[in-house]
Formats: C-alpha cells, structure tokens, sequence
C-alpha cells in the first residue's frame, strides 16, 4: 500500500510538470491529453482520478486551445468520460470534473456531427453522456446539481434555433440547431427540439418548487442570462418564469442569520440577472414589466430586512421657529504659483495645472466663437469663484511690477555700521579741525565699500555638441511629423483662408491655414538643394586643381537626406488618404517640377527648354503607381483630374496607366484617360500613342478593341477625314483650382548668404 502510494506521488509530480508546459503553451495539450487518457482509467488510483478529470476539463475549458484542436481530441476522451460516469463508486471531485468536460464538450461534438453525419459512433457516446448525467441530477450531491444544471443550460442553447449572423461563413456562427441540414440522419430537428424545450421546463421548474434550494436557485439564475441574449424564441418564456418567481415567497416574519443570507442571495441575484436584462435588452417588449417586477422587489427587500431600523424617521418637532440656516463652508481655492520670471500673458493668467489646457492654441478657434464662449462663461461663472482668481491674478501682476522696480542706491552711506552721522556730537581732539576728520572717515568708508573694479571679457554661450547622423534623423523625422500634424489637424476643422488665391504670386507663409504648411513642406524638400547648388560658391566649395587654379567643387548634398525623409513622409502621408488629399499631392509635384526645371536651367543655362526632372519623374511615378493599385471603376474622374492637372506626363506614369487595363472593370477607364491626354495635352501625344499601340500589340481582345478605337478616332480627328467623334463616356471634371506655388520675392538670409526665394516662371506643358 505504501508503494502503491509513493508510486501515485511521483505519477502525479510528473504529471504536474506535463500541465506546467500546457499552461505555458496550450498547443501541448494535443500530446499530453491522448498519452495520460491510459494513465487515469477506472483502475487507476484515486488521485490520479481526480488529477486527470481535472486536467481533462482545464483543457477544454481553456480559451487559448482554439476549437479545431478540440474537436481532434474529442474521439479520445469520451470513452473515458462514459467510463468515468458507469463506475457506480465514483468519487465526487471525478463525477463534478466529468460534468464540467461535457458542458464544454456538447457544443463541439454537436457542430462536428452536423458536419460529419458519417461518425455515428461518436454521437452515441456523447448521447450515452448525456443521459447518465440527467438521470443522476435529481439523486447526486448538490456540487454534481451545479454542475448538472450548467450542463443542462449548454444543452438547450445548442437544441434551440439560434441566429445565423452570415451564412457564408459556417464556422464563425454559434452552434445551434440552425446549422443542422433538414435530412440529417444522426441528428433529427424536431426530436432534438423538443427535447431542449422539455429540458427548459425541468431547468425553470426549480422556480416553482415549494421546497426550493436557494443554491440551485442561484445557479439556475446564473444560467439563464447567456440564454435570454442568444436565444429570442425562448427569452419570453424564461423571462415569464422568473417574474412570477418570488425569492420571498417563503420567508418567515424572524429571520436567524442563516436564513437572512439566504434570503438576500437569491433576491440579489435576480435583481442581477433583470438588471442585466434591462441594459443589454432595453427595448425588449417585456421591459416594463421587468422595472415594475424590480420596483416591487426593492419594496419587499426593504420591507423584510429594514425591521423599522432602516425607514426613514420623521422630523423632530421643535420647541419654537428656528430660522437660523446652517453656514455654507466656503473653501479658498488654491492656485498654483507662477513660474520664476521672465514669464508670458499666458503665465500670468494661467490658474490651473491640467497640462491639456496648456497644449490647447486658442488661435485655432475662430474670434467669433471665442467672443461667444467667454461672455457665456462669464455669465454663467459663481461672483465667489471668479473674485478669488482675478485677486490671484492682480497680487501676480503687483509681484511682476514690483520685482521689474530698480532697487535704490543711497549716493552717502547712513549712520550705522559705517559710523557717520551728522547728528553725532563728539569731537574727539586729534590736532585737526572737525570738517576735516569727517572728510577723511567719509573718504575711508566710501573706499571700503566701492568693489574694486571687474574687467569682463566677451561672454559666449559655449557651442553646443555636434549632432550624430541618427541624432539628426530623428529630430527630422519628429519635425516633418510634427508639421504633418498641423495638416492634419487644419483638415479635420476644415479652416480656409479668406485671402484670395495668387497661385505663382502666392507667398509660402502667409496665412495659418493647410496650404501654407503644404507649400512650405514640399518647398523644403524640392528647393533645398537647388538653393545650396546655386548659392554655395564660396571658399569652401571650390577645389584647387594641380596647377593651383581654382574650378568649382561638387554641389553639397547635406540637405539631400532630410529632403528625401520629407519627401518619404509626404508619399506616405498623400497615400494614407489620397482621394480626400489629392490637392496635396498636385501642390507637392508642382514643386518637384519648378524645382527640377529651376535647377536644370542653372546648370546648363541655354535656349533648349530642360528635360531632366530627376525628382519629378521618381516621386510622380511613385505615387501614382501606388495609386493605382486602388483605383477602381469610379474613380474615373480622379484619374483624369490627377493626370490633367500634374505638371508634366512620364513614360513611367503612362507604363503604370497601362496596368489598369490588366483588369476587365477598369479597361475603360484606363483608355478613357488616354483619349483625355491626347485630346488636351499635346505634348505628351507621342509617348500616349506609343503607349496605346503596346496596348494593342500585347493585351487581350478586350484592351485591343479599346485602345484601337481610341487611336483610330484621335486619327481620324486630325487627318480632317472625320470630325472626331465625342467620348462617350468622357465624365465632367470639376474645375477645382490647385495651389502651383512658385513664389515671388521672397528673402532670406542664412549664413550670411542673401537667398531669393523669388525665380522666373517656367511654364508647364
């Protein structure tokens, strides 16, 4: 016996382990559960029992396995729950962990028999199950009743007609008799529910029971919420049998204690579950009923617990008229000190500590609206505490005028420690007159106390430490974000500017609005480097050759980083949003453009119009390629507009413009923006017909008809054989006006070097 007990300790040691490595990952199960089912059969000892149920029901309880990995181990654990269940000298911990398996594996035999009619001997295991566990309810202890009344909940969830949320997709709905197929051969609908409405009854019946248990009560109202809000063909009924229930109906006029918690219990845990019912269900067509059934439970708990100690005593007579009124306590607020000076408007009148309010910029707000809200609160604010802060706010304003004050200087020291006064009477004979020995100690103390004199150099503040490349990445990265921030937030209150629209004439910084900070943004990126070419002929950029002449260095390409991170997060900025954004990304390539045209012009100034547009021709084939990726059948008008209205038409634009006709809904609004530019862009006529004619060589018969007609009429159109006939489908732009911000006269100066922002207007194609 000794043996056979220290072997049960290390068995259950090593078992220990095994459920230590399934807690951490729950994909262990799937090779614990099917090696230890041998280890905790009948024959086992009763530890060991115990230790297995246990596991076995922590298993399928547990919300880390997912559903697919227990229906694969539900073959192998039945037999051995209905072995556990046909020991008629079971233990009660193994019978409770029984239970508590089954309620959790019901539902998943059930979905797994719905779609597998073929395993029959599974769902007869389960229904051998299903009965041992009912017809042991009424005579098993009462840990068994509670656990047997949660398996009885499961069965009539999973035997009542539930809501099918989307039929497309089986597996993600609740399993219920709706996903049973009419002719299923295992499971017969009307059968199984019957059945579960015949089990409904026996779980309600403990309402009406003379002799009731207020633990079965309470754990039959702790089972009856989950079906009142998944199951609608029921909730009437189990609504009725709760409000004709009355957790009162047998308590007596003196309560002991023990009689008292019962009593509370059930009160309060049907008070629970139609409080639930209220909040979750508001407008159920019981719902009045309910608050009256609550009304008039509060009105008995009162009646029965208060004993006349806890109702509500009437006043006190008094012997005579007493108009004396209890004193308001009125309590000083505290304000928080001012910061040490120097400090702002907004430091003086500042009263609060929330660093909210500190972040908010009432400039955002417009004037009209802020007038509105500071006479409204000025009405509506308390005398007792608006007094307090404007006192705060004046002794804050004494102290500042006060400490601005110089501090006087008496031009003769007084009487005191320097030891002259003139109302001094002793004249001390030292073979001098008076007037002289006053002079002499008068000299004497000036003397001490005039410092000796203080020569200062030139004060420098000392040069702060040399930034490192990352250092410098991500004080850039914050700052672009930053003012991609403040864009964002000018699009969220939709502020537009007053001033009219200049368009080359426009200044980048004139006004706080979204086009200003866009114009800034992409004037940064796109003109930076340009500016440091085109300026950046001094001492330090240029080289001395062999023979000791001067010739002019490489450009520097510092800002070439920071302009491409700004560049990077004004594409992913555009692309997060591009329909609503499209003005941006229009604003921004216009100035890849100038720029690019601007700094081609300085390198190689001649009457040949330049054509190399390095940033203008990656960005704008960049974004547009990503752009299209989204585009769909409707967004024809986008697609033309963004194409009317760039500056310049690439190769590479059109190669990702050719993609769309890949997709059969979108072939005809990819020729559609084709006939656009030839028909209103001539100087991209050559590179759309080139791309038209690739289109016919190498797409389908589709893209061939198309793109065929689409040249043949533009053909047509301008031999003078035939009018060109008009687009069919040609949608109407809306002339939206974008922002081309070229500047005029704008100077800065930076590092000594005068920078014009002002340059001769290129025009576009």
């Amino acid at each position: 016996m000794a043996a056979s007990t220290a072997s049960s300790a290390e068995m259950i040691t090593q078992l220990e382990s095994a459920r230590k490595l399934a807690l951490n990952d729950p994909q262990v199960y799937t090779q614990v559960v099917p090696g230890i089912l041998p280890l905790i059969g009948p024959s086992a000892a009763l530890d060991i029992r115990r230790w297995g149920a246990d596991f076995i029901a922590e298993c399928f309880a547990s919300p880390s396995l997912p559903n697919a990995q227990k229906e694969e181990l539900v073959s192998d654990v039945l037999p051995s729950l209905l072995g556990f269940l046909e020991n008629p000298a079971e233990d009660t911990a193994v019978l409770r962990s029984v239970v508590q398996t089954a309620t959790s594996l019901y539902a998943l035999v059930f979905k797994r028999i719905a779609s597998h009619p073929d395993q029959s001997p599974v769902w007869q295991t389960m229904l051998a199950i299903k009965m041992s566990i009912l017809q042991r309810m009424d005579l098993a202890p009462i840990t068994i009743k509670i656990c047997c009344i949660k398996f009885l909940q499961k069965v009539v969830q999973v035997q009542t007609p539930g809501v099918i949320a989307d039929p497309r997709r089986t597996d993600s709905n609740e399993t219920s008799l709706a996903i049973v197929p009419r002719q299923h051969p295992l499971l017969p609908l009307p059968q199984l529910e019957a059945e579960g409405a015949g089990l409904l009854d026996r779980l309600l019946s403990v309402f009406q029971d003379p002799n009731m248990d207020p633990i079965l009560v309470d754990a039959t109202l702790n089972c009856l919420a989950i079906l009142i809000r998944t199951r609608p063909a029921v909730a009437n009924k189990i609504l009725s049998a709760v409000l004709n229930f009355n957790p009162f109906r047998s308590a007596p006029t003196s309560m002991t204690p023990r009689l008292n918690v019962i009593y509370r219990s059930m009160e309060r845990t049907t008070f629970a579950l139609l409080k639930f019912i209220m909040k979750s269900m508001p407008n159920h067509a019981m719902s009045e009923k309910v608050g009256a059934y609550m009304v008039r439970l509060q009105q008995q708990r009162v009646g029965i617990f208060s004993g006349g100690v806890g109702v509500k005593r009437s006043a006190e007579a008094m012997d005579g008229p007493n108009d004396a009124k209890r004193q308001r306590l009125t309590e000083v607020p505290k304000f928080p000190p001012m910061p040490p000076p120097p400090n702002t408007v907004a430091q003086l009148f500042t009263l609060t500590e929330d660093t909210m309010l500190h972040q908010f910029d009432v400039k955002l707000l417009p004037i009209d609206i802020v007038n509105q809200v500071v006479a409204l609160l000025i009405q509506m604010t308390e005398a007792g505490r608006l007094e307090p802060a404007m006192d705060a706010v004046r002794m804050r304003l004494d102290k500042l005028r006060k400490a601005a004050q110089p501090t006087p200087i008496p031009d003769i020291p007084m009487a005191g420690p320097t030891g002259i006064d003139d109302d001094d009477d002793y004249e001390p004979d030292f073979g001098q007159s008076t007037e002289a020995a006053a002079e002499n100690t008068t000299t004497k103390v000036l003397e001490e106390l005039i410092q000796p004199p203080i020569n200062l150099g030139p004060f420098e503040l000392p040069k702060p430490p040399p930034l490192s490349d990352s250092e410098v990445a991500i004080l850039s990265d914050q700052t672009i974000r930053h003012v991609l921030g403040l864009v964002h937030g000018l699009e969220s209150t939709n502020t537009v500017s007053a001033r009219p629209k200049m368009g080359f004439a426009r200044l980048a910084a004139a006004a706080n609005d979204r086009d200003a900070w866009i114009t800034i943004i992409s004037r940064i990126a796109a003109r930076t480097p340009a500016s440091i070419d085109e300026y950046g002929e001094s001492e330090s950029s240029l080289d001395a050759d062999e023979d000791g002449t001067l010739t002019k260095a490489s450009p520097a390409r510092k800002s070439d980083g920071i302009a491409g991170r700004i560049r990077e997060h004004l594409f992913m900025y555009i692309l997060e949003d591009f329909r609503s954004r499209l003005n941006i990304a229009i604003s921004w390539l216009t100035e890849e453009w100038y720029a690019d045209k601007m700094q081609a012009r300085c390198k190689s100034p001649s009457s040949t119009p330049p054509t190399d547009l390095p940033n203008y021709s990656e960005w704008s084939a960049r974004l547009f390629d990503r752009v299209a990726q989204y585009l769909d059948k409707a967004d024809s008008k986008l697609l033309i507009r963004f194409l009317s209205e760039i500056p310049a038409i690439t190769k590479a634009i059109l190669d990702s413009l050719k993609t769309l006709a890949q997709d059969p809904e979108r072939v005809s609004m990819c020729t559609l923006a084709m006939q656009y530019l030839l028909m209103f862009r001539p100087p991209s006529r050559d590179l759309v017909k080139e791309a038209l004619s690739e289109m016919i060589e190498a797409g389908d018969e589709q893209v061939k008809s198309a793109a065929g007609k689409v040249l043949e009429r533009f053909e047509k159109g301008q031999s003078g054989s035939a009018a060109p006939a008009k687009p069919k489908v040609l949608p109407k732009i809306e002339a939206t006006p974008v922002q081309v911000d070229a500047p005029v006269a704008e100077v800065a100066v930076v590092n000594g070097v005068e920078l014009h922002d002002g340059m001769d207007t290129v025009k576009a194609e």
